[in-house]
């Protein structure tokens, strides 16, 4: 779905966000290898849906908490502070 040319045509933050609800569902399913591939997608695409929306720092504190962070989350989890408990606006403790 996210291959084909009208996924391309969307703005940047559009498709992030959408990435973002994604990795929502692949926690839910239990999938947290599924989740940190996709939320750093999402981050590549839009850093700031990921790192300053508080939808996106939720998710990623969540699966950066849940389970054995792939290299990417745990990158990611650090530059946008959830890591080490820093900038948590927007993030449920």
């Amino acid at each position: 779905m996210t291959g084909q040319e009208p996924w391309g045509r969307l703005p940047a933050e559009h498709r992030a966000a959408y990435l973002v609800d994604v990795t929502r569902a692949y926690l839910q399913l239990g999938d947290l290898a599924g989740a940190g591939r996709t939320l750093v997608e999402a981050d590549r695409i839009a850093a700031a849906e990921v790192r300053w929306r508080p939808a996106g720092r939720r998710v990623l504190a969540e699966v950066y908490r849940d389970g054995p962070a792939l290299a990417g989350v745990a990158r990611l989890a650090a530059a946008a502070g959830v890591a080490t408990g820093t900038a948590t606006v927007g993030v449920a403790r």
